[in-house]
């Protein structure tokens, strides 16, 4: 008996120390670069040393030693029973090393379920689920086998900016020339705003265009890029404020529908401003 305590004693020992060891060595790596697929290659490994202990200690028990040299020598076996038992467990499994493999996305990146409904910031990846955190600071925790069927839209893939439209609309009455450049003159100035061309001495900083002539008014639009989503809400949020603030300056208007009411006035003044009672 205490031959056998000591046994499960050594194989505890090593596997803490194993664990130990993963943990020390993927903190490293994770340091320098944070890459979903080592997060996703630690857990697998973590997974996988528990699985060999609890083996070997099942092992050491008479009533458990036949199980486990049947399981350890009969792969097909164990397959057919590990494939009934646990089907969802190993399709996420699967779709786990898929996802880590291809990398559609990686730790910190922006990205968007539509068929979930889930948008947010890639925090984790484990050997059955991923995590995301959403704008509102909460976790979605959401199987790979899940993720990796559905359709998920990425802003940073190849692409390490953020951008966002903008869109400002100005009078008819109004400068439209002016307008363009106070507009591209108050984002290319922002201190958050990032240049996103492969030249920067060719072109211009930001480029405002004319998307529509509207009822209301003229509409331009152009694109704040930034280096992330959090620098990107302050952005647009200032510039809008400093848009408004400019136009003021130089007398551009931004129109808005109102109801201008006329009380008190009389037939000959409601004549004059060519409003006639129909009779």
């Amino acid at each position: 008996m205490q031959i056998l305590l000591i046994k499960i004693a050594v194989i505890v020992v090593f596997w803490s120390g194993g664990m130990f060891a993963l943990n020390k060595i993927f903190g490293m790596i994770l340091k320098r670069k944070e890459q979903i697929h080592i997060k996703f290659l630690r857990s697998m490994s973590k997974v996988v040393l528990t699985i060999i202990a609890f083996i070997c200690i099942s092992g050491l028990f008479n009533t458990t030693k036949a199980l486990s040299a049947t399981l350890l020598t009969s792969s097909s076996l164990l397959v057919a029973i590990v494939g009934f038992a646990a089907q969802q467990v190993l399709a996420d499994v699967i779709s786990g090393v898929m996802l880590s493999w291809s990398r559609p996305f990686n730790l910190g990146e922006k990205v968007n379920i539509s068929s979930l409904g889930i948008s947010g910031i890639v925090e984790d990846m484990t050997v059955r689920h991923t995590v995301i955190r959403t704008y509102h600071n909460s976790r979605m925790i959401i199987p790979n086998s899940v993720i990796n069927k559905a359709i998920v839209e990425n802003s940073n893939y190849n692409n390490d900016y953020i951008g966002n439209y903008m869109e400002v609309s100005v009078s008819y009455e109004s400068n439209l020339e002016q307008a363009i450049e106070v507009m591209r003159e108050t984002i290319a100035s922002y201190p958050l705003v990032v240049d996103i061309r492969p030249d920067p001495s060719e072109g211009n900083k930001v480029n405002v265009a004319v998307k529509e002539l509207g009822d209301d008014g003229i509409i331009l639009k152009s694109t704040v890029w930034t280096k992330n989503i959090d620098d990107n809400f302050t952005a647009c949020s200032d510039i809008r404020r400093l848009i408004k603030k400019n136009f003021d300056a130089v007398g551009i208007s931004i129109p808005y529908r109102h109801v201008h009411v006329v009380t008190g006035s009389s037939e000959k003044e409601l004549e004059q401003n060519g409003i006639t009672e129909k009779q």
